[in-house]
């Protein structure tokens, strides 16, 4: 909604049972290894203090790429590619002198047809 490519929502500890618990919740894009992972992921980690325990809560955002970096990393991810329309090509003509014979390579003559 406000450019995130993708986010992850740890939440671990003791919900409505004894036994404490992880979920995770993922949506979109998220990189998890690499230098990228330096600019383009935002992390918080908060404690919550409950009647039957502690709960962690632990909320990862991938923001995306602004090349004013204003709301997210100047640097583009290293895997991102750009496809570019191919060039025109120009096809160039050279004149073929008769004495060079077939294709340019001198000294080759077609072979004679026989008569019968």
């Amino acid at each position: 909604e406000n450019g995130a490519k993708g986010c992850e929502v740890i939440i671990s500890g003791k919900m409505r049972a004894q036994r404490a618990k992880a979920m995770k919740f993922r949506q979109g894009y998220l990189i998890s290894t690499g230098e990228p992972k330096k600019h383009y992921i935002d992390e918080a980690v908060r404690h919550v203090a409950m009647r039957q325990g502690m709960i962690g809560i632990k909320v990862k955002i991938m923001m995306s790429h602004d090349p004013e970096g204003k709301m997210g990393p100047k640097m583009m991810l290293p895997d991102n590619i750009t496809v570019h329309e191919p060039k025109e090509e120009v096809q160039v003509m050279q004149p073929v002198p008769e004495d060079e014979g077939y294709g340019g390579y001198g000294g080759y003559e077609a072979p004679a047809e026989e008569e019968q």
